[in-house]
């Protein structure tokens, strides 16, 4: 049964309410307008605030990496800012862009960006459902939309929302794929929200109040209002951007989102308000925080059963996407009835120590968002965005689990700008093992046809990836099974019909770090409950032996090309242990030598670190860099970004 606001709804209908004029002729619910994602899987970051000696753009450096200040990073290449209203109406709406053209340069792409938070003099001062806070949103919203240009723009200006969304999409447009409308609109203290249908006042038979919803303090109708006035004025401003309610939590809000309309009144279909929620979004984006999930009450003991560990968590993400999606097939979104939505996910991880009886453990972070990251691209998702990029308070004596769930340590106090320019910043484990996935996965996309043929048994999780050029990465572990560790171990063989190497290259989860690779049998491969990454693929080859009995000789002749992905003209490096003339090619993905960095230069033994001049006038793209002497030919690919 729905339930009805009474109060403010006379001053909503003093409002227009007629049928709203609308710039585009479809929804998220006609075929064909869910637009295909051909892009990559992409690591993502929320960055949050580390004081004054960080500014935006620096903290994008050690979020991506920027090798002209020689600062690493942590592998991550798309983010997700906020750009609320109040401060682009105090600040001007072009005050970030030069932050935005930062990130681009360092190779970050298809952002995802929150629109919430009007200013002062836009905020909408009702009370709603008798509710002792006023509403967090924007007033005017049931203002029509288009005013056909009246004021210069396509919007009715009168309609805060409408125009703060159009002029914010028409600067940002090109850094943006993702537009997240209000971060978390169903975070709740009430607790109704985890209740099953049938317990008094759950959300799949009863709409939230406005009270319970702490983020907004509306009627849900009202955010589908909003949902509706954001998609109509994305999708005429750039058709292939994505629209997407922020960051959900509870799958019961989603329900509730799905089956009620706009209509002000009781969210009942009218001609008005033809269509419930899922008509004005394209992607679920969703939150995890699996340390609440890993644990039920088990009348047996007496008290609750715990499954601490980083599978158990890693399964808890992604079941809660998969709660979302059922409810989403429910409503018809099923790709027969209604265009199957798409997903993202926009925070998520467990902190490193143990707070109330929850999972934490510096071992179990880091194992477990190898894992997430692994089941996040087995499960459909385009995009996952880990909080946080840095620690807000030290290891000992935090006092919350969100403060402690970093890629760095402590960051306040440490930034360049009070620190003559230097970058202080130090990797926590989860840190490092972030970057080893994105370090080795970025740009590769997973296979579930070669995932399948791997035959892997149920105490052994991971995937199969390929880079489009014949090369697989296979990241495997040991699956955790008792609480409160991390010990797991197996043993596995590459079948036969998978027709790997007889040796394939062993990078550990800390391989960001240390640089360090072994060279292994594919067969009786030892694992942990700490993913490993194996290929058999870039390998160097002797280019006078046919024999593949012995592993090749990689480290011999230490060859890398840095940065990789490259926005600057690269550097090898490479040892050699005697005398030698070198020569490097250039080879495009169709297997066409399209550069010559080096043509036969002399080297003596030694190590040595070159320059490739005229790599960055190529295209930008995936490429083969080949390293060649007389007794040796040793592939690597190259990721070119401009």
């Amino acid at each position: 049964m729905k339930n009805l606001w009474w109060s403010g709804v006379a001053a909503l209908l003093c409002l227009h309410v007629t049928a709203l004029f609308s710039q585009i002729n479809f929804t998220a619910n006609d075929a064909g307008r869910v637009p295909a994602y051909t892009g990559y899987f992409m690591y993502g970051t929320n960055g949050g605030y580390y004081g004054t000696s960080w500014d935006d753009k620096s903290i994008a450096d050690i979020a991506a990496g920027n090798p002209s200040k020689g600062v690493k990073g942590a592998g991550s290449k798309t983010f997700r800012p906020p750009l609320p209203e109040y401060f682009m109406e105090f600040y001007g709406y072009d005050i970030r862009i030069n932050e935005f053209n930062h990130y681009a340069s360092l190779g970050v792409l298809d952002n995802t960006v929150m629109l919430n938070s009007p200013s002062e003099s836009h905020r909408d001062n009702t009370r709603y459902g008798g509710c002792s806070d006023e509403s967090l949103m924007f007033k005017n919203m049931y203002e029509p939309i288009w005013d056909g240009g009246a004021n210069g723009t396509p919007v009715n200006e009168n309609n805060y929302y409408a125009l703060y969304v159009y002029k914010t999409v028409t600067r940002y447009k090109s850094y943006v794929k993702f537009w997240e409308i209000v971060n978390e609109p169903d975070f709740s203290w009430s607790g109704n929200a985890w209740k099953d249908p049938g317990m008094p006042d759950n959300w799949w038979e009863n709409n939230p109040s406005p009270c319970e919803l702490t983020n907004m303090k509306i009627p849900i109708y009202m955010y589908i209002h909003m949902l509706r006035i954001s998609y109509e004025v994305i999708k005429y401003v750039d058709p292939t951007a994505y629209v997407a309610p922020g960051g959900l939590g509870y799958a019961s809000f989603l329900d509730a989102l799905l089956r009620n309309t706009d209509n002000p009144v009781d969210g009942s279909v009218t001609a008005d308000y033809p269509l419930q929620g899922g008509a004005y979004f394209d992607v679920l984006s969703f939150h995890s925080y699996p340390m609440y999930d890993l644990k039920t009450w088990d009348n047996n003991i007496g008290g609750f059963a715990f499954w601490r560990h980083s599978d158990a968590a890693a399964d808890a993400y992604i079941n809660l996407k998969n709660r979302f999606d059922s409810v989403l097939i429910l409503h018809g979104y099923n790709g027969s009835t209604y265009p199957k939505k798409l997903f993202i996910c926009t925070e998520f991880n467990i902190p490193s120590q143990s707070f109330d009886n929850m999972i934490g453990s510096a071992e179990a972070q880091r194992n477990y968002m190898i894992k997430a990251l692994v089941n996040a691209q087995k499960n459909g998702i385009l995009q996952a965005y880990m909080f946080v990029l840095g620690n807000a308070q030290d290891e000992t004596g935090a006092t919350d689990p969100f403060a402690l769930m970093g890629l760095y340590k402590k960051l306040e106090g440490i930034g360049p700008a009070t620190n003559g320019g230097l970058y202080k910043q130090q990797y926590t484990d989860e840190g490092i093992s972030y970057k080893t996935t994105s370090d080795l996965l970025l740009h590769w996309r997973y296979d579930s046809v070669r995932t399948n043929a791997l035959q892997l048994p149920a105490n052994i999780g991971g995937g199969a990836f390929y880079d489009g050029q014949g090369n697989y990465t296979y990241v495997l572990w040991a699956r955790t099974t008792v609480d409160q560790t991390e010990a797991a171990s197996a043993t596995y063989s590459f079948p036969a019909a998978v027709n790997v190497s007889p040796w394939m290259y062993r990078k550990e989860w800390n391989y960001s770090a240390t640089g360090a690779s072994a060279t292994i049998q594919s067969i009786n491969v030892a694992l942990t409950g700490a993913p490993v990454f194996l290929n058999d693929n870039l390998q160097p080859l002797p280019i006078d032996t046919t024999t593949t009995t012995r592993p090749p000789a990689e480290k011999e002749f230490a060859v890398s090309v840095f940065p990789n992905p490259a926005s600057v003209n690269p550097t090898l490096r490479f040892t050699l242990k005697t005398n030698a003339p070198v020569s490097v090619k250039v080879y495009n993905t169709e297997g066409k030598w399209v550069a010559s960095p080096v043509t036969n230069r002399k080297f003596v033994a030694g190590s040595h670190a070159i320059t490739l001049p005229g790599v960055m006038d190529l295209p930008a793209g995936v490429y083969y860099c080949s390293f060649e002497t007389d007794i040796i030919k040793v592939m690597q690919k190259l990721v070119i970004m401009h």
